[in-house]
Order: C-alpha cells, then structure tokens, then sequence
C-alpha cells in the first residue's frame, strides 16, 4: 500500500482555494508497511522483572498534554479530518470520558454514537472495536464517553491486581482494524492517569500541544514525564514526534519565539518545536464546535453565506475562519510530514 499524496490543499469544490499561498509536503514517496507489519509490529521489553511482548501500531499518533484547554481535541479532530480530507483512511480513536470530538465532529446524534460503549467491549472481549463508520469520508472513529470511565476502572483494577498487560488493552483492540488505516490519532484526556498509560502503550508516536502559559507548560512537562516512563516500561519504541503552539495572537512573533526558543532548550534536539502555531481567536472555536464543523468545513460555509449587510438575520461567522483553516492546513502539514519521514526511515531499514 503506498502512501496518498498530501500535497494538495484544501479546495472548496467551488474551486476557490482558501490557502492558495500554501502547498503542503508530498508524502507520494513514502511507502506504507505492510498489513502484517502493522497488525503484529512487536518489541520486548523488561517489567518488574519479566519479559513481556511490547506490541505497537506503527501508523498510530497520540495526542496528549496533562492540562486541559489546550487544544489536544481540536488538533485531533482537525488532523484526522485533513489527513481524510486529502484522501487518506484514518481512524480517530477518543479516549476521553468527555467525548468532545463528538461535538467537534457533529455526530453526538448519529445513531451509531455509543459513548466509548464499542471500546469497551472489545477490551472486554478481546475482540476488535467496531468504530463509527464514515464520520467523514475516509473517517472512522472510535467514540468516547461515560463507557471510557469504566475502561479506566478496569485497566486500573487490573493494574492494581499486577496485571501489567492491561497496559496493551488498547493495542489489542486497535491491532485487529490497524491495517485498513494510513493513520490512527489517539485523543487523549488532560488527566496522566491509566487511559493516557494505555494510549502511549499502544502508539508509536505523540505530539504534544501546549500553550504559552505556566500551567500549560507544566501539562507539557507531565506528558513528557509520562512519554519517558512509558519508554522505560512498556513501548521502547514511542517516539516524540513533536510539540506545537496554540494560543498565541497572529501578531504575537516575540512571544511566540520566546516560547518556541525555551521549549527547543528543554527538548534538547530530541523533538521539533512545529513551526506552525494556532492562532487565538474567540469566535471560531465557538462556532465550530457549536457547528460540528472543522476549520476549512467552517471556513467554506463562511465563504458561501451571506454578508451580514446583505442579510441581518443570518448566521454571522468570525473574520478569523480563514487564518484558524489556514493554520491547522500548515500544522497538519508539519504534523504528517514529520510523520511520513519517520515512517520512511522504518521502511528504508527494514
């Protein structure tokens, strides 16, 4: 299976492109491990003492920061529904017992939405999860909610019980349906507790977002604090991918390189700083999330709907959807670009 091409840009079907100064990477060169190294891509590793297997999804991305608000649910939606958007099939798998990619992604009222139920059962019964088909062509997900506060309960008295497999639950219910995918995102919840522990068991990769301010710097610190423990016990093989930057004002340069500058001394080289950050804006995260719209599925019905001196009564959309569009376009870019040349070098060695 070779890799989709990810350089096209978001195109309206209008025809109207509204990054038209932007390209994104080729991935066209990469080339995607075969089913079977995706479904049983396993490692060794020592717990307490005894030798367990270290399964991993290599085409699988965790989202995660210890602090919440920080864009973990927005990137993952976004990202996925791009990566989709451009012809790639992706699964976005939502962890977080507050199910918020349900609103990001508008199917909290679609039948097949189950609350994490779909989850949990495979963990139960060891089979593969049956996720949400569709939620946007080339789209699957994996939903979350009340359901996933009960697989936490499970995995922890499992855990507590010395049963340090339990850390594997979420590979063993992924591994089944991996293959079919170029990509699986993993949206993490803020708290570093057994969920985030079975998501960093199962990937191979995490991105981590952050925003510019004490508490969401120490979120980050707390999810590198976990990246390196989960390297030390049960997956040798993640890998950070990279941190990016929400929040900042599209004019705010000086505060961006100050924070870009400190989080690049931290990181040592081990990981980039993404050159793209997300730009604050009040109005359209509102909207979208309102609107079960993503970025460039906002900006597009922002394109197409009436000025508001044309018609009072309608829907005004915010000034900033086409620089919100235009970021997530260029972070994803980073994001799947960083992604490919890892996955690239797996295949070259292999």
């Amino acid at each position: 299976m070779s890799w989709h091409d990810f350089s096209r840009p978001v195109t309206l079907p209008s025809g109207r492109d509204p990054l038209a100064t932007h390209r994104v990477v080729a991935l066209d060169t990469c080339r995607w491990p075969n089913r079977v190294a995706v479904r049983l891509a396993l490692g060794a590793n020592r717990i307490r003492g005894h030798e367990v297997e270290a399964p991993v999804l290599p085409n699988a991305i965790a989202i995660a920061n210890g602090k919440g608000g920080v864009g973990k649910t927005s990137l993952s939606a976004n990202l996925a529904g791009l990566a989709a958007h451009n012809g790639w099939q992706v699964l976005l798998v939502d962890i977080d017992p507050q199910g918020n990619l349900s609103s990001d992604l508008g199917y909290g009222d679609d039948p097949g939405y189950d609350g994490g139920q779909a989850l949990l059962h495979a963990v139960e019964e060891g089979v593969g999860v049956a996720p949400l088909r569709e939620v946007r062509p080339g789209l699957d997900v994996v939903t979350g909610g009340d359901a996933t506060d009960l697989l936490e309960d499970r995995v922890r008295r499992q855990l507590y019980g010395g049963d340090t497999n339990a850390l594997y639950s979420l590979y063993h219910a992924l591994a089944p349906v991996a293959g079919r995918y170029n990509l699986i995102v993993v949206d993490c919840p803020p708290n570093m507790g057994a969920l985030v522990d079975l998501a960093l068991s199962a990937v191979s990769y995490l991105v981590i977002p952050t925003k510019g301010d004490a508490a969401s710097l120490n979120g980050l610190t707390r999810a590198a604090a976990r990246f390196v423990n989960t390297r030390r016990t049960t997956n040798p093989q993640l890998a950070l991918l990279g941190v990016c930057l929400f929040g900042f004002g599209s004019q705010d340069t000086k505060l961006v390189a100050k924070a870009r500058g400190q989080l690049e001394e931290a990181l040592e080289g081990i990981a980039p700083v993404f050159e793209t950050f997300v730009r604050h804006a009040r109005k359209a995260p509102d909207d979208m999330r309102e609107m079960g719209l993503l970025a460039h599925e906002y900006l597009e019905r922002a394109q197409g709907a009436p000025k508001w001196y044309e018609n009072r009564d309608a829907v005004q959309f915010s000034t900033a959807a086409a620089g919100v569009a235009s970021d997530y376009q260029n972070l994803a870019t980073e994001i799947l670009g960083a992604f490919a040349a890892r996955q690239n070098a797996v295949t070259a060695a292999a």
